[in-house]
C-alpha cells in the first residue's frame, strides 16, 4: 500500500514537472516572436528593414532668404487590377480627364490609353506620375477610382525628397548640390550638418514592388539636418551676377568670376563664377573664383610695393625712368601698355603705380633686391599670399610665387614676379590682400557661412569673422597704399569708373595668358579694388578670361566696369556714405576739383562747371576759386585731404611723411620757400 502510494506521488511530481517545462517553452516561444520579430520576419525575402532618409536642413542668406530647401514630392501611381470591372469601366475616363486637367502637359486621351492597357495587361503597377507636389496630389485623392483607395481603387503613392533653389541659377555653384557624389558648395561642405541622421523602419513589399511600413516597437525616427546660414546677400549676388554675365557677353569672353565681401569680416556677400557653354551661353560650371590659379598681372603691383616700401627701400616720390615705353632686362624686352605713343617717361614710383607701368614697377623692385632677390620672395611670404586660405569650400587652388631655388629661376624672373608673371594666385587670393590694405592691415578670412543651427540651437558661429595676420605691415605704408589705390582711380588706369559721387580704390590689371609656355594674343583682365575709399565696407575682384582681342581686352575696359556697376548699385540702395570731406564740409576747402564737384552736388550748392585746365580749386561759402601751384615751389597744403596733398607734393619731388588722418592742419616747410633736392615734409593731419 505504501509502495503504491509512493508510485503515485512520484507519478504527479513528474507530470507537474513536464507541465511546467511545457509552460516555459510556451513563455519562451512568445518572448522570441517579440523580441526577436525583425529576426523572424528578415526571414520573409518580401520583409525587411529600410532606411529613412532624414530631411535635409535648409539653406538661407545672410537675410533669411532661402537658398535650398527640401520639399516633399510624391510618385503616384495604380494597381489596375484591384477595382472592380464596374468601377473601373463606369469611371477610368474621368479619372484620365481629372489627371489631365492637373497635370496639362499629358492629353486625357494618352492617360486614357495607359489605364485601359494597364487594365487589359493585368498590370499591379503603372506609374502615373512622379514629382508631384502636395497641392496636387490632394487634388489627385479626390478623382474617381483613386479616391477608393489602396485596396478597392488601387491607388499607391510614394514620398520622395527633391532640393530646391527657389533662386534658380543665383549663386548655383556657391551653393552646390545636395547629391550623393556631389564635391562642390555649401551642400558638400556643410554636408555633415545638413544630413541629419536617417532612420529605420520594417517594410513589406506588397504587388507592385511598392514597400509599405509594418508596426514595429524598434523603428528608429529620422533626426531632421541643421540649417547653414550663409553670408550671401542674395540680392548683391544678383547684382554682382547679372553685371558679370553682362561684361562677359559684351566681349565674348571665355569666363569670369566676380567676388564681393564685406571688409571688416571677410564674410562674401556675392560670388559667381560663369564660362561659355558650347551653345554660346553662359553658366556656373566651374568656381572659377576659388579654383583657378593664374598669373594676375598689375593686380600683383600692389603686393610689389607694400613690400618695398615696408622695408624701407623705396619711396612713392622716387624717380623711375621707363624710358620710351620699352625696356630690357638681359635679353628679355619689357613693355609698358604706351609703348607706342612714346611711353611715360621719368616719372615717380607712385604716379608708375597709378599709371600701371610694367617697367616703372620692375626697375623700381629690381633696384631694391637685386643684390638679394629671395628676401623679396620671403617677404611676400611673410604677407600669407603664398599659402592657401583654408576656404571653407571644397577646390581651392594653390598659390604659387616662384623661389629662386627653383630650376627655373633666371635673371628676368624677379622683374617679371613684380608685375604678377611667374606667380599664380586664384581671384579669393588676390581679393584677401586687397581686403586687408582696405581694412587698415588687418588680413580677414573669406568665409561663406555666418553659422549652424537647429531650431534655436547654435551649432557653430563665424559671424565675427576670423583674423588671419592682425597686422600685415606698418599704418604708414597702408596709408601708402591706399592714397596710390585712390590715386588709379582718380588719375590712373582706372579713370573711367571715377565718379565724382561714389568714392572707390582700387587697381586694373591686364595680363597676357601662357600656353603651354608660351604667351600668345590672349588676355585675362581684371580689376581688384573696395569702397568707399574713405570708410570701406566692401571689397571686390573681377577676372574675365580670353576676351575677345578686337572688342577689347585691358582690366579698366573689361572687369572694372564690373565693379563700378555694384559700386554704384550698392551706394545707391544701401545710402552708402558719400566721402567723409562731404559730411564735414564748411565752405572753406581745398582740393582736387573733381571732388569739389562732387561735394557741392551732394549738398546741394550751384556746381562749377571745371575746364579742363583746371586741376585744383578752393571753396569759400559755395565759390570757386582757381589755385596754381608752382613745380619749384613749396605749396601751402594745410586744409588738403591727405590723399591730395601726398599726390600733389610727390609730384613735385618731395618725399612725404604724415602722421594721423583726416586733412592737412600743419606742414614742417613754409610754402613759398624753393623746393630742394631729396627734402622730406612732414604733415601733421587732424585726427
Amino acid at each position: 500500500m505504501i509502495e503504491k502510494k509512493a508510485i503515485f506521488i512520484r507519478v504527479i511530481m513528474i507530470s507537474s514537472l513536464v507541465i511546467l517545462a511545457a509552460v516555459a517553452i510556451f513563455i519562451k516561444l512568445i518572448f522570441v516572436q517579440v523580441e526577436f520579430a525583425d529576426e523572424v520576419a528578415f526571414n520573409d525575402p518580401a520583409v525587411a528593414m529600410k532606411d529613412i532618409p532624414s530631411p535635409r536642413g535648409n539653406i538661407y542668406d545672410v537675410n533669411g532668404n532661402l537658398l535650398a530647401i527640401s520639399m516633399p514630392v510624391y510618385t503616384i501611381a495604380i494597381d489596375a487590377t484591384q477595382s472592380s470591372d464596374t468601377l473601373f469601366h463606369n469611371n477610368y475616363q474621368k479619372l484620365a480627364d481629372g489627371l489631365s486637367d492637373i497635370f496639362s502637359d499629358v492629353s486625357s486621351a494618352e492617360f486614357s490609353k495607359k489605364l485601359r492597357q494597364a487594365r487589359r495587361n493585368k498590370k499591379q503597377y503603372l506609374k502615373l506620375r512622379s514629382g508631384v507636389r502636395f497641392s496636387e496630389l490632394q487634388l489627385v485623392k479626390t478623382l474617381p477610382i483613386l479616391k477608393e483607395g489602396r485596396y478597392d481603387g488601387g491607388f499607391v503613392f510614394t514620398q520622395q525628397t527633391k532640393r530646391i533653389k527657389p533662386f534658380g541659377h543665383l549663386c548655383e555653384r556657391t551653393i552646390g548640390y545636395a547629391r550623393d557624389r556631389s564635391d562642390v558648395g555649401i551642400e558638400k561642405a556643410y554636408n555633415h550638418y545638413l544630413k541629419g541622421q536617417d532612420g529605420k523602419r520594417l517594410m513589406q513589399k506588397i504587388n507592385g514592388g511598392i514597400w509599405k511600413p509594418i508596426n514595429n516597437t524598434q523603428d528608429v525616427e529620422p533626426v531632421v539636418g541643421s540649417d547653414v546660414y550663409s553670408t550671401i546677400d542674395i540680392r548683391i549676388q544678383d547684382i554682382a551676377q547679372t553685371a558679370l554675365l553682362r561684361s562677359l557677353e559684351k566681349y565674348e569672353a571665355e569666363n569670369g568670376s566676380v567676388i564681393l565681401m564685406d571688409v571688416k569680416t571677410g564674410a562674401i556677400r556675392a560670388m559667381s563664377s560663369l564660362e561659355r557653354t558650347p551653345e554660346g551661353k553662359y553658366a556656373e560650371n566651374f568656381n572659377y573664383a576659388i579654383g583657378a590659379a593664374y598669373e594676375p598681372g598689375s593686380t600683383f603691383k600692389l603686393a610689389s610695393l607694400l613690400v618695398a616700401l615696408e622695408d624701407g627701400l623705396v619711396d612713392t616720390s622716387h624717380v623711375v625712368d621707363t624710358k620710351n615705353g620699352a625696356f630690357k632686362f638681359y635679353d628679355r624686352k619689357m613693355t609698358d601698355s604706351n609703348y607706342n605713343r612714346g611711353g611715360h617717361g621719368k616719372i615717380s614710383v607712385g604716379k608708375a603705380f597709378e599709371v600701371s607701368s610694367n617697367i616703372g614697377i620692375a626697375r623700381t623692385i629690381v633696384n631694391c633686391y637685386k643684390d638679394n632677390p629671395q628676401r623679396f620672395i620671403d617677404r611676400l611670404a611673410r604677407l600669407g599670399i603664398s599659402d592657401k586660405l583654408d576656404f571653407e569650400l571644397i577646390g581651392e587652388a594653390e598659390p604659387w610665387i616662384k623661389n629662386t631655388n627653383d630650376s627655373t629661376w633666371s635673371g628676368v624672373s624677379l622683374p617679371w614676379i613684380a608685375f604678377g608673371y611667374e606667380i599664380k594666385m586664384s581671384a579669393l587670393q588676390i581679393l584677401a590682400l586687397y581686403n586687408a590694405v582696405a581694412n587698415d592691415g588687418e588680413f580677414v578670412k573669406p568665409r561663406v557661412v555666418d553659422k549652424v543651427k537647429r531650431a534655436e540651437k547654435v551649432f557653430e558661429n563665424w559671424s565675427g569673422g576670423e583674423v588671419l595676420n592682425p597686422s600685415i605691415c606698418s599704418d604708414k605704408t597702408i596709408n601708402i597704399l591706399q592714397n596710390l589705390l585712390v590715386g588709379a582711380v582718380r588719375n590712373g588706369t582706372a579713370q573711367n569708373i571715377y565718379s565724382e559721387k561714389y568714392s572707390s580704390a582700387g587697381k586694373t590689371g591686364t595680363a597676357k595668358i601662357a600656353i603651354d609656355g608660351s604667351y600668345g594674343s590672349e588676355y585675362r583682365a581684371s580689376f581688384a579694388g573696395y569702397f568707399p575709399a574713405e570708410n570701406p565696407k566692401y571689397s571686390c575682384v573681377v577676372v574675365v578670361s580670353k576676351p575677345k582681342k578686337e572688342i577689347g581686352f585691358y582690366g579698366n575696359i573689361v572687369a572694372a566696369p564690373v565693379f563700378k556697376e555694384l559700386r554704384d548699385n550698392l551706394f545707391a540702395e544701401e545710402a552708402i556714405e558719400i566721402p567723409e570731406i562731404a559730411k564735414s564740409f564748411n565752405h572753406d576747402y581745398i582740393g582736387s576739383s573733381k571732388d569739389l564737384n562732387a561735394i557741392h552736388q551732394v549738398l546741394d550748392y550751384p556746381k562749377y562747371q571745371v575746364s579742363q585746365n583746371e586741376r585744383w580749386l578752393k571753396s569759400d561759402n559755395t565759390a570757386f576759386q582757381t589755385l596754381e601751384f608752382s613745380g619749384d615751389v613749396i605749396p601751402d597744403v594745410k586744409g588738403m585731404v591727405a590723399m591730395d596733398a601726398l599726390y600733389l607734393l610727390e609730384n613735385m619731388g618731395l618725399e612725404v611723411d604724415f602722421k594721423g588722418q583726416g586733412k592737412v592742419v600743419k606742414q614742417s616747410l613754409k610754402a613759398g620757400a624753393k623746393i630742394k633736392e631729396n627734402q622730406i615734409i612732414e604733415l601733421i593731419l587732424s585726427s
